[in-house]
């Protein structure tokens, strides 16, 4: 988010589609079988490195990473495709989470692969008792899973990001808590 690497700015996972119907895609849990594929979802989805190394940054921080917030969708023939991460974040003092990295493998964009993985994690989200959600992304795609400007409600971002790319999402349906977002250290923003 310090402008270095593309996740760190507003963008797309590469499945804005709806998604194609013949395609079951099976969201799931990551598990540590699945280290090495996440990162290569990562590494084929973006033009530098970073945010392959800032998800194994998140997966060492044991103040960042959430067990059972990180998520893949596997393709029929069981390949992991798809990756959505959720990890610590604050608004203010008050606990929240960040959508951030997600990635899917370039052959598999554009059929719902994201879409499935990232609903999969918020309902995972909801099911840990997660209240707020934070994302700084491609603002015509994360509304369909609900989010809104974070200005609604009163969040603002670390640093000046547009409006319309930093977003937030009520989990539970109350008013998201109001104040400005800390993200964990290995996102790099003061």
């Amino acid at each position: 988010m310090t402008g270095t690497h593309a996740s760190h700015g507003p963008h797309e996972t590469g499945d804005s589609g709806s998604g194609d119907p013949a395609v079951a895609w099976r969201p799931r849990p990551e598990t540590t079988a699945d280290t090495a594929a996440v990162r290569r979802i990562h590494l084929a989805a973006f033009e530098t490195a970073g945010e392959a190394d800032l998800v194994d940054a998140l997966r060492r921080d044991p103040s960042a990473w959430l067990p059972g917030l990180s998520y893949v969708a596997d393709a029929p023939d069981g390949t992991p495709a798809a990756h959505a991460l959720l990890t610590r974040c604050h608004v203010d003092e008050v606990p929240a989470v960040a959508l951030a990295p997600c990635a899917v493998l370039p052959g598999y964009q554009k059929c719902g692969a994201g879409d499935a993985v990232i609903r999969a994690l918020l309902e995972a989200a909801r099911a840990a008792g997660e209240r707020t959600a934070i994302v700084l992304g491609h603002p015509p795609y994360y509304p369909r899973f609900g989010f809104v400007p974070a200005a609604r409600f009163g969040i603002l971002p670390p640093q000046p990001w547009p409006d319309d790319a930093f977003m937030a999402l009520s989990l539970d349906d109350s008013t998201p808590p109001r104040g400005t977002v800390r993200y964990a250290e290995a996102f790099g923003i003061d």
